[in-house]
């Protein structure tokens, strides 16, 4: 006789290991199972919000082009050429000029453009962007341009445009106010940035809803607020301005003193000063100067000191231009 099957321990024992097997096996079933589920649901999804980034991404694009058809022939030609005069501008330092008619353009006073960079900073279109968006009038627009302007401190505080009433701005101190002569460049630029291919190219990159609100919100902006002030500076923009400050001789003399600009604005250092005629596309004054003047009295706090001696090396830059226009009110 064949010896029987025996089972080893308590049958009790031998039943819930049986059922604990059989658990098992099913619960790897199980899980393959919703592992399969949830990678069809991740892929369905994945596909899903592709297909709603693509979709908003080509609304906003198809919203950008119908401003970029009605805007770009008005805007882009005078950005591209104050684009190209300012990389001319920043090569080879050549001899000083002084048009005939420059000493009677009214450049003082008319409307104009300004923009004040780092030489070093005009090298290409982005760069030149990008210091745009920085630039900011100072003591070279006060003591070089006459005009009343508003007290740019006076208006209520703001952060964008559109927290400012309709024909004002919120200028570089972060306030309210009409726009000032010279009219700042980087209002034209903020303006025009929407229609460019960085732009562009930073929607088609967007990759994810989140991304693309926030572009939206974006151009959404630009086209209420900073468009119409682009337009207000290009109607009336007669001359366009630019100061280069060049790095000094010793670099090691510039102190730390917050921005590159606002650091370099605290030694003497050499500055190149150009003024166009818009309309009939002409270089009107080419003068290199000095960006040097004398200081006396007490002394104050370093930061004072060192915001005193930024206004006055400034100030020196327009004295210079005054002297080469032959101005004899000029000190």
């Amino acid at each position: 006789m064949e010896p029987e099957n025996r089972t080893r321990g308590l049958p009790a024992v031998a039943e819930g290991r049986e059922r604990r097997q059989g658990g098992t096996f099913l619960s790897g079933r199980l899980f393959l199972w919703i592992a399969i589920i949830l990678s069809v649901w991740a892929i369905i999804y994945w596909k899903y919000t592709q297909e709603k980034l693509e979709k908003g991404r080509n609304a906003l694009l198809v919203r950008q082009r119908a401003v970029a058809a009605e805007l770009g022939p008005r805007f882009m030609p005078l950005r591209q050429k104050l684009e190209r005069w300012i990389e001319e501008a920043a090569g080879p330092s050549q001899a000083d000029l002084v048009a005939p008619e420059a000493k009677d353009a009214p450049f003082q006073t008319k409307p104009s453009v300004y923009l004040r960079i780092l030489a070093e900073e005009a090298k290409d279109s982005n760069s030149i962007r990008d210091a745009a968006y920085a630039s900011l009038r100072d003591a070279f627009t006060s003591c070089l341009f006459r005009g009343n302007n508003p007290d740019p401190w006076s208006g209520p505080e703001c952060k964008l445009n559109h927290d400012c009433t309709q024909g004002q701005i919120c200028n570089e101190t972060f306030h309210c106010t009409a726009l000032a002569q010279p009219y700042n460049l980087r209002v034209f630029f903020r303006g025009t940035r929407v229609l460019t291919d960085d732009w562009i190219t930073e929607v088609r990159e967007a990759g994810d809803d989140m991304r693309v609100r926030l572009l939206e919100h974006d151009f959404e902006a630009t086209v209420k607020d900073d468009v119409p002030a682009a337009i207000e500076v290009l109607g009336r923009a007669q001359y366009f301005v630019l100061v280069l400050d060049e790095s000094p001789a010793d670099r090691a003399a510039v102190p730390e003193a917050g921005t590159p600009m606002e650091s370099l604005q605290t030694v003497a250092h050499p500055a190149r000063v150009f003024v166009w005629d818009i309309p009939r596309d002409k270089l009107l004054l080419r003068v290199r100067t000095e960006a040097s003047a004398q200081l006396t009295g007490p002394s104050t706090d370093p930061k004072t000191s060192l915001a005193i001696k930024r206004q006055a090396n400034s100030c020196a830059i327009a004295v210079g231009v005054r002297r080469a226009l032959g101005d004899p009110e000029s000190p």
